[in-house]
């Protein structure tokens, strides 16, 4: 009798504290894929940030709602090298993690391998890529968490133009899908405005541009556009047109940001006229909010680069979709979820959707983005870029 009696207060235990059990043991997965190692690292490791940061920030205010439970929101990181086959490989990878949202791929070398694969496995992704085909109809879980050259890559060259007043312009990149793909976007905006266009491509993994750098002088360009060469090879880059006389201007027409180029100059003071595109207004007093959250939570100043902030935003509409869909295991509900209502961050405001014109579909975030300039060695306040949605 009294063994019958403990196993029932037991079995009434279990049955009593179950739901806080079961609550404890409630995990959301949210994938990050991205070059976490060699030359564009620093992009990886920025956007990676991201997810991390809004996860912790997340769980610091008790956790996600899933369908009446709070759960704890784990990011769950792969490497893709900026390679086709990472790509797939990280597909591979969170599918038998159990990961059916993803915020990345970073490249179109990584997107390429990774949607095809995502495709069968039906894992939702946003990815920042400028490749010609981020999205498309027939991709219908894949998002865009930011706008390219597009949306605003005409008012940003329109502005440099009219400062800089260069009427030539070189643009550079890595003879891949990333630096052409860039490279068609591109080169028609600043035809548009009646700057006659080069274009140079390297191999990736080029460690020496010194014959580059020689070939594209040659040619007395006035301006040099990089929005395709990820940061370390943009410090190398700028440091040796630099070193052999180049005193033109440098652009950033994508999401590098300033710091490779400064680095590569030895300091702004080195710089004539840079101007480069943010992909949010950096000075923006939400923005200012975020890095302050940021630096209390992870202990360490928020990434410079901004994709940091893209993929975070992005981070944000994912996590609050996979709450209105009830569930964090179906990419097909998370999906329609997202499409279901207005993109919103806690630190921008109220976005919207665009993308139909370029991709036929509208599932790229219209969030503002910025304009930054350096002018005889002095960094300009950055200029807010209102992006039209669709």
């Amino acid at each position: 009798m009294k063994n019958r009696t403990r196993l029932l207060a037991a079995a009434l235990a279990v049955t009593l504290f179950a739901p806080m059990l079961h609550a404890e043991n409630c995990i959301v997965k949210l994938g990050s894929v991205g070059p976490l190692t060699g030359a564009a690292s620093a992009w990886g490791l920025a956007h990676k940030a991201g997810p991390e940061f809004i996860a912790a920030l997340t769980n610091e205010a008790g956790g996600l709602s899933i369908g009446g439970r709070k759960c704890r929101v784990e990011v769950v990181p792969y490497d893709s090298q900026y390679t086709a086959a990472g790509g797939a490989a990280a597909s591979n990878y969170l599918a038998n993690e159990d990961v059916h949202a993803v915020i990345g791929p970073v490249g179109a070398p990584e997107h390429t391998g990774f949607k095809n694969v995502a495709k069968r496995y039906k894992q939702l992704s946003f990815t920042p890529t400028f490749a010609a085909d981020a999205l498309s109809p027939d991709f219908p879980l894949v998002f865009h968490e930011n706008q390219g050259p597009a949306a605003w890559g005409m008012p940003v060259a329109r502005e440099a133009v009219a400062r800089f007043k260069f009427k030539s312009v070189m643009v550079i990149g890595p003879n891949d899908q990333t630096g052409t793909d860039i490279a068609k976007v591109s080169k028609p905006i600043y035809e548009k405005l009646g700057v006659k266009v080069f274009e140079e491509y390297y191999q990736r993994g080029t460690v020496n541009f010194l014959p580059i750098v020689q070939r594209i002088l040659n040619q007395s360009p006035e301006a040099i556009e990089m929005a395709a060469v990820p940061p370390a090879d943009m410090s190398v880059l700028v440091r040796q047109f630099i070193e052999a006389g180049f005193q033109g201007v440098f652009g950033v027409l994508g999401g590098s940001g300033p710091a490779a180029v400064v680095l590569g100059a030895g300091g702004e003071k080195n710089l004539k006229a840079l101007y480069w595109v943010e992909f949010v207004p950096l000075d923006d007093p939400g923005l200012v909010r975020m890095r302050a959250d940021y630096q209390r939570l992870m202990k360490q100043p928020a990434p410079e680069n901004t994709l940091f902030y893209t993929s975070a935003i992005a981070t944000e509409q994912v996590l609050h979709a996979m709450s209105i869909a009830g569930t964090s295991e179906d990419g097909d509900r998370i999906a329609t979820a997202l499409r279901s209502s207005p993109p919103n961050s806690i630190y921008l405001g109220k976005g919207n959707w665009r993308g139909r014109s370029q991709f036929g579909i509208n599932q790229e975030l219209a969030f503002p983005a910025g304009m930054g300039m350096i002018v005889d060695g002095k960094r300009q306040v950055v200029q807010r870029i209102d992006v039209v949605s669709e």
